[in-house]
């Protein structure tokens, strides 16, 4: 008897709640296209912009509520969009074509790019130095917000995917048969080096001078840890096309991101030691990732896709038992101590509202993992304490008939 409530829970849950909505770190946000989109970019949590086919580009100042349409007067496609502050951003697209906008894409101006290529990236390091590529060409650079472009010499041919710096002087581009570019000194002087790989580098991001991240075809991803002059295999877990590659936390290269074919999101908290797969619940190929902060990000690909999540792609919280507990219980957390994720069990022997949050060292409450109604069953409730400083902190569950606390320890 025991078996069968238990199967007809299970039911009745999965019915009332898809398995989507029990356990989604990834969110589908409304773009009102079918194209496919190439590229996102955000200024901060609200404010952002994703462009593609056809001269598709989308705009959002309230965190991707909803997503708003912008002309450019261009059938496309576009390729990548780029915004250093909330007015002034480029977008490159097919047959060299560029646009500029000073007023947060409300208006696109034409730029010359000197070049009838394709561009496939753009970048400014400032709102007047900044570098595009495509190809097959060479990269150019401006220092007047894009007004002139100035050719650049590189020492092999192909098409450069992706280009960025981390300063004025030092930046990164990725080739297709395994090529990468590094400069020292603005593009003035570009120095090739191996990679390993045959396939394309469809994205390179680095963290800091020395720590950097190439993702290829057939799930490759590579890391190098001396500036790109050896690069390591790390295991993806996949052989799907992984086509970028984002770290959020700047500096630190150990919490990043990964998105490709299929739906693919991949994401790593040590510094791609271990690369973990998300539900993103798409099959939809994903072409890029932009994350303004260390847990909300967003993913755009094929068929009008956006993704959201701001919980870093975990699911806050997930049913793991739906068998019916004679009891209310919090487990400690697991690890503990932990960096930066940690796991959270409890079980509810019926269904009510249920919260769990997470309090620091003075009793302010800075985290709610949880604020919902539940149904009967264990559950657990991850919680990511990237944005947090080492220390200790305590986490609560309350219900209307039960109140536990527990302390747990983040090391960094």
């Amino acid at each position: 008897m025991k078996q069968i409530i238990s199967a007809l829970s299970l039911v009745f849950i999965f019915c009332l709640f898809p398995s989507s909505m029990l356990s989604q770190g990834w969110a589908p946000q409304t773009s009102n296209t079918n194209e496919i989109f190439y590229s996102v970019n955000f200024t901060n949590d609200q404010t952002g912009w994703a462009c593609g086919n056809n001269g598709v580009i989308r705009a959002t100042t309230n965190s991707g509520v909803n997503w708003l349409t912008q002309t450019s007067t261009f059938p496309g496609p576009w390729f990548e969009v780029y915004f250093i502050n909330s007015q002034t951003g480029w977008i490159c697209g097919g047959n060299g074509v560029l646009r500029k906008t000073t007023d947060g894409g409300s208006n696109w101006f034409s730029i010359s790019s000197g070049t009838s290529s394709t561009l496939y990236c753009i970048f400014f390091i400032d709102a007047q130095t900044g570098w595009v590529v495509g190809g097959p060409q060479t990269p150019r650079k401006t220092t007047d917000g894009g007004n002139n472009w100035v050719q650049q010499a590189i020492p092999i041919g192909g098409t450069i995917w992706t280009v960025n710096f981390i300063d004025a002087q030092t930046g990164y581009a990725s080739l297709d048969g395994g090529g990468f570019l590094k400069t020292t000194n603005g593009g003035t002087n570009w120095i090739s080096y191996s990679t390993g790989t045959g396939g394309t580098v469809w994205s390179t991001f680095f963290t800091d001078s020395q720590t950097g991240y190439i993702c290829t075809d057939g799930g490759g991803i590579r890391k190098t840890t001396n500036g790109g002059v050896n690069w390591i295999a790390q295991s993806s877990g996949t052989g799907q096309l992984l086509h970028w590659a984002f770290f959020p936390a700047s500096g630190t290269g150990f919490t990043g991101y990964i998105s490709g074919w299929g739906g693919t999101i991949l994401a790593t908290v040590n510094g791609g030691t271990n690369w973990t797969a998300q539900i993103s619940g798409t099959v939809q190929n994903l072409r890029s990732m932009y994350f303004p902060s260390s847990v909300t990000g967003w993913a755009v690909g094929d068929n009008g896709t956006i993704l959201k999540t701001t919980t870093g792609g975990i699911s806050p919280v997930n049913i793991i038992s739906t068998e019916v507990p004679e009891s209310f219980e919090m487990y400690q957390n697991y690890p503990n101590p932990f960096n930066p994720i940690t796991q959270i069990k409890f079980q509810i022997p019926k269904s009510e509202f249920v919260k769990l949050t997470v309090f620091d060292m003075l009793g302010r409450e800075i985290e709610t993992l949880v604020n919902e109604e539940l149904n009967a069953g264990k559950y657990n409730a991850d919680w990511n304490a990237a944005n947090y400083t080492s220390g200790v902190y305590f986490y609560r569950l309350n219900s209307a008939n039960y109140s536990e606390t527990k302390r747990m320890v983040l090391i960094k």
